[in-house]
């Protein structure tokens, strides 16, 4: 299944150039849009697997929506320049978008810049995950050491003892050991 491009671009005739490129190198064009004014409801309706923008729209500060969008609909973001302008890189590069292109590229080129630009975005994701799952791990294991910890002060239990108890709660209850946990500190916070 190929790769799905959204293009957001008001220059008719580069945008025309740039799609039979985009075409050519073997993606599919979701949509094209020119002036939108909710380029965020756009994007939640495409789904498109990277956003490939111009630069130069003269309707919006890009950047600006550039950084939104990517908090809103978290998207592989290249963009498309007529220029090479460091000052213009460097901000992108802060707003979120993956690949800053100067135009003139061919259907090869385009090619290998969405893909990287997905995969890499896809590899950024999986770790940004991985870390968010991690943090709440932790925070899990937190809460039941606090639990066990109230459980060994005023039960005088083990630490195993005190583990065994919320296990076997929440094993009762079918609720996982974390939720368990916060029942016990909420119980003795009352």
């Amino acid at each position: 299944m190929s790769l799905s491009v959204l293009l957001v671009d008001v220059h008719s005739t580069r945008c025309s150039t740039l799609r039979a490129a985009l075409e050519e190198a073997g993606f599919r064009v979701v949509g094209v849009l020119a002036d939108d004014p909710d380029l965020y409801e756009a994007v939640a309706r495409m789904a498109p697997d990277a956003v490939l923008v111009d630069a130069d729209s003269p309707s919006r500060d890009t950047l600006e929506h550039l950084a939104m969008l990517g908090q809103r609909y978290p998207k592989p973001i290249l963009m498309l320049s007529p220029r090479d302008d460091r000052t213009t890189l460097a901000a992108a590069a802060d707003a979120g978008v993956s690949s800053y292109v100067v135009e003139g590229v061919s259907p090869a080129l385009v090619r290998s810049l969405v893909e990287v630009a997905v995969r890499q975005y896809q590899d950024v994701e999986a770790l940004r995950r991985e870390r968010d799952d991690a943090r709440a791990d932790l925070a899990g294991r937190k809460v039941i050491d606090r639990a066990k910890s109230l459980l060994m002060e005023h039960h005088g239990l083990s630490e195993r003892d005190a583990y065994r108890r919320i296990r076997k709660a929440a094993m009762d209850r079918g609720l996982p050991m974390v939720e368990m946990a916060r029942s016990v500190l909420e119980r003795s916070a009352d």
